[in-house]
């Protein structure tokens, strides 16, 4: 099964069929797909990327903090 990029009706359609809380669609080699409810993106969990994704984003996050945890400590 070769893995394509799917367009957001797609998506939608992948959705309404499977009702599953997290995407997670091995055919589809989008990192985001757009959320099912609201406005924004989130992680196709099928794609090894997105698991990158999210430790970036925890790192991110935790450098922020830590440097403001130093940065009033002064």
């Amino acid at each position: 099964m070769k893995k394509r990029k799917w367009t957001a009706a797609e998506v939608q359609k992948w959705r309404e069929e499977n009702r599953r809380l997290m995407y997670f669609n091995k055919e589809d080699s989008n990192i985001f797909v757009p959320k099912a409810v609201g406005i924004g993106f989130t992680f196709n969990w099928a794609n090894p990327w997105a698991y990158v994704g999210l430790v970036v984003v925890i790192a991110v996050v935790a450098g922020i903090g830590i440097g403001l945890r130093l940065w009033l400590k002064k």
